[in-house]
């Protein structure tokens, strides 16, 4: 898991950059955040009385970069699992490490207002709790606002923000910590502020393809925790299969439509707690799909969400929901960019069901 993630993240940080004008356009990004969070369940609505605060750094080239932060956590009552029995205790600090994307919403003059998006890996240093099952996890975070020019050097941004921290159901616990918070920050251009993305010379030209892409995954399951510690839960397979249709509309822009195949091997163990019969065929779903896509480049971000059409067993987690969503991203291979990588979140609602390591064909 830990070499998938720092292969994933390298993987982004050498995305194309025009060395040529790479010193013209760097710039460095100091900010200060204050944020609470956000309960995702009733059982936890304590948590939104406390707070946290940190400090990142952000290093970029134009619309992309890297983002070093630390956060300092109150939260200071969840439960850890231990061999002795239940105890509380804080959740510790964080140290995150991630990739960003940003790009304006609306730019004039004098100000514009804009929006980030950034992926990556956090450093817990207390897991095995209520929240987080384990030390390193995934780091997803949107914020937008406003970023007024103050010189040619230097300029002021204000976020507000959205904040989640989890390993996708890869170790439980895996509730998660998930926060709203307020960003200030000051942007300094060394070289001045220039015009990194220059227009494109060709006329762009609609593209459509048909799509299949292959998912994999593993996951612990929800379903019994009696007793045990998590880290005593067994692990399953989930597998996502699509085949569909792709159409990219505008040079920052793409939707698709696509139907699921998917089979997790979570129902077998369904199965078992219920003393029923089980075949491969129980495992099975098929779902309608769509998603839509932020394209920076090669890089894609990527929402979407999907309707069940049909289920293998009845025999299925409680948090299972007539339809589910998918978040993450793609980078886009080859000359023609008619193959991807990517990762992608695919959640019932409130609930994470497995990580999605994927890779895809546009033909």
């Amino acid at each position: 898991m830990k070499k998938l993630l720092l292969i994933t993240f390298l993987f982004a940080a050498t995305l194309p950059v025009s060395a040529q004008n790479f010193w013209q356009s760097f710039y460095y990004e100091p900010g200060f955040d204050f944020g609470h969070y956000t309960p995702f369940s009733d059982k936890h609505k304590y948590i939104a009385d406390y707070h946290h605060y940190g400090f990142d750094l952000r290093l970029g080239k134009g619309h992309q970069g890297l983002l070093i932060g630390y956060t300092h956590n109150t939260l200071d009552s969840v439960i850890y699992y231990t061999h002795e029995g239940n105890r509380y205790g804080p959740i510790g600090e964080c140290f995150s490490l991630a990739y960003f994307v940003d790009d304006h919403i609306y730019k004039g003059k004098r100000w514009s207002f804009d929006f980030d998006i950034i992926f990556g890996a956090d450093l817990w240093t207390r897991h095995g709790n209520e929240m987080l099952g384990s030390a390193l996890n995934f780091h997803v975070s949107f914020d937008l606002g406003p970023t007024i020019r103050l010189s040619d050097q230097l300029d002021a941004a204000i976020r507000y923000g959205y904040y989640h921290s989890s390993n996708g159901a890869t170790f439980l616990p895996d509730n998660g910590i998930n926060s709203h918070f307020l960003r200030l920050a000051l942007r300094y251009h060394p070289n001045g502020q220039t015009e990194v993305i220059q227009p494109d010379n060709q006329p762009f030209k609609k593209k459509n393809n048909f799509m299949i892409s292959e998912g994999i995954g593993w996951l612990q399951t929800y379903t019994r925790l009696e007793g045990q510690l998590p880290n005593e839960t067994p692990f399953f397979i989930g597998n996502t299969l699509r085949f569909g249709f792709s159409r990219q509309f505008h040079p920052r822009f793409r939707w698709d439509v696509a139907i699921d195949l998917l089979w997790t091997d979570e129902t077998r163990y369904c199965h078992q707690l219920a003393n029923e019969p089980y075949s491969f065929w129980n495992s099975t779903h098929l779902a309608a799909s769509a998603d839509f896509e932020v394209l920076f480049g090669r890089f894609a971000f990527c929402a979407g969400a999907a309707y069940y059409l049909y289920h293998g067993s009845k025999l299925l987690p409680e948090f299972y929901t007539p339809y589910y969503e998918r978040v993450g991203y793609k980078f886009y291979l080859g000359e023609k960019r008619n193959h991807f990588i990517g990762t992608f979140m695919k959640i019932h609602l409130n609930s994470i069901d497995y990580i999605e390591w994927t890779y895809g064909l546009l033909f």
